[in-house]
């Protein structure tokens, strides 16, 4: 009975505390929104990306703001592995690097929905925790996409004390189809989760496009290269065997000038025809394959321009 007491005590006192924290909080949390005006650019963000009042609030509280390419690195200090872009610091604030390339379009959208959810799993208790990172653990158990999984195994050797946090913040951005206890817990911050997603889905598809389309070009590039050499090993055999018919013939023709080399001309002849379209299969073939090689050098160079104007591409974590 008396352990009883006690640990109905320990209860209480926990609960009080929690109770005190969080009224802190909110009236800390008032206070901040009651001097706050967003822009118009990070007021689109979250209407945008169908954040709920509360997920607006805890957005809004750590005073967003868009930097550039370079201040984001200085303000980011800590680095992830994903195409998101922006970190949220605690006592400091969520700060998002600018993108204004259309290919990118979305990138700045997941990455405030991404870094609100991290401002939401860090002021959970450590019992809400744990409760939604075995909703979190079960998820990824059921997952089967390459990308993120890899990203997961990434995190989890670096630091696998980021993992549940990351996965709170990944799954509710990245992944459509989720448990019916975790698209009824993300519904409290946001009205339409699919959005969120389905603009994560966009921006990684040009990425995963233009890798799926070097990858087919490659595999031609392979089978067309050995084609022509190939045909080019052909082109050169003939082209001996000519010579060396030429060679015999006129030999032929001097020793006897007066015989029958009708036949042998035009045999010849026909053999310099047949050599001649060969060399020009050669030269079409080989034009279409430096086409190619153009295309795929193109591709690669379109993929290095879309990274480099993410520079800090991988600066998504919170930073205590």
């Amino acid at each position: 009975m008396k352990r009883l007491k006690r640990y109905l005590i320990i209860a209480t006192i926990i609960a009080v505390v929690i109770l005190g924290i969080r009224f802190t909080q909110e009236l800390e949390d008032w206070s901040r929104l009651a001097a706050y005006r967003p822009s118009s650019e990070i007021t689109r963000l979250a209407t945008t990306t169908t954040m709920t009042p509360l997920a607006q609030r805890l957005f809004y509280v750590n005073n967003p703001t868009i930097e550039s390419k370079r201040a984001s690195l200085n303000l980011c200090k800590s680095s992830e592995h994903t195409i998101v872009l922006g970190c949220y610091v605690v006592r400091k604030g969520i700060f998002l690097q600018e993108v204004t390339d259309p290919r990118l379009k979305g990138v700045m959208e997941v990455t405030a929905a991404h870094e609100m959810l991290h401002v939401a799993y860090q002021r959970m208790s450590i019992f809400e925790q744990s409760k939604i990172n075995k909703q979190l653990q079960q998820a990824l158990s059921q997952l089967q996409n390459p990308r993120i999984l890899k990203l997961v195994a990434t995190y989890n050797n670096q630091d696998p004390k980021s993992v549940d946090n990351e996965l709170h913040s990944i799954l509710g951005t990245e992944v459509n189809a989720l448990s019916p206890e975790l698209e009824e817990y993300y519904r409290a911050y946001f009205t339409n989760r699919s959005t969120v997603v389905a603009l994560s889905e966009r921006y990684e598809g040009v990425f995963t496009a233009l890798r799926a389309k070097a990858k087919i070009l490659n595999q031609q590039l392979i089978t067309r290269k050995s084609a022509l050499e190939q045909l080019s090993a052909q082109v050169k055999q003939e082209a001996q065997t000519i010579e060396s018919e030429r060679s015999t013939l006129q030999t032929a023709i001097v020793a006897n000038p007066q015989g029958d080399y009708g036949f042998r001309i035009s045999t010849f002849n026909d053999r310099v025809r047949n050599y001649n379209q060969l060399v020009s299969q050669l030269t079409a073939q080989t034009d279409t394959y430096n086409q190619m090689v153009t295309e795929h050098n193109s591709i690669a160079l379109e993929e290095k321009s879309l990274v480099e104007s993410l520079e800090n591409k991988s600066m998504q974590q919170v930073t205590r």
